[in-house]
């Protein structure tokens, strides 16, 4: 009977004993292979950083990257999918958004292109409009594209811009001077360029009535009728003496 309770008394004291190792020495490392860890925010880092940063954590990057976008520095993290601070499992896949670099754009030629598809290609790629001239023009139907500058095959890079010369159609008998008062001399340029005139002499005059670059006078009184494109000459508002 004695010998009984003894080896009863020996397998409990073993089995505890094999419980306190297997807690003090297995148990971590069983629980640091499955661990929870709130994901850290990489965003604005640079994504080499942020990915030695995830892969020393246990997580396991995977770039992806965005179009360039002026908003955003080159190479660096703009987002992350699961977001930061989510509680994961160490070995999850961490979704890395990686701003693009401006990238080199061959300008394609344009003449003959619709202004409205003009717009959307040179979009897609990346590209807008810096300025658009408007002429009459016996061969491209109104709003089609006559010129561009750069030409065709100029490299750009990513948010460079295009000017277009775009038709008015076939030119008028007569041309009419549009009123230019009071509008902002950007739109002014563009108002005669679409009247199919031409842009004369800018004389600035400090009036501290009206916004900066607002046409104050222009040379040809508002609705005459001219034979030919003649220059308008304008005179705009500026706010310091």
């Amino acid at each position: 009977m004695k010998l009984i309770l003894k080896y009863i008394l020996s397998f409990i004291v073993l089995t505890f004993l094999g419980l306190f190792i297997f807690d003090l020495l297995f148990l971590p490392i069983f629980v640091d292979k499955n661990s929870n860890l709130y994901l850290p925010d990489y965003r604005g880092l640079n994504y080499k950083i942020a990915e030695k940063k995830l892969d020393s954590l246990g997580f396991v990057p995977k770039i992806v990257y965005d179009d360039y976008s002026i908003d955003y520095i080159p190479y660096n993290v703009i987002k992350m999918s699961p977001r930061p601070f989510t509680k994961l499992k160490t070995g999850r896949i961490i979704k890395v958004t990686v701003a693009s670099d401006k990238k080199d754009i061959s300008v394609h030629d344009y003449k003959g292109f619709s202004l409205r598809n003009a717009k959307l290609t040179i979009s897609r790629l990346g590209l807008s409009i810096d300025t658009l001239i408007y002429e009459y023009s016996n061969k491209y139907a109104k709003d089609f594209i006559i010129s561009q500058f750069p030409k065709e095959g100029k490299i750009l890079k990513s948010e460079d811009k295009i000017t277009f010369i775009v038709s008015l159609g076939n030119p008028p008998n007569y041309y009419i001077t549009p009123n230019l008062i009071n509008q902002n001399l950007s739109k002014a340029k563009e108002t005669i360029s679409k009247a199919g005139l031409l842009l004369g002499k800018i004389t600035y005059e400090y009036n501290s009535k009206y916004l900066n670059n607002t046409i104050l006078e222009q040379s040809k009184t508002a609705g005459m009728r001219l034979s030919f494109p003649t220059k308008i000459d304008l005179v705009v508002s500026k706010d310091t003496n």
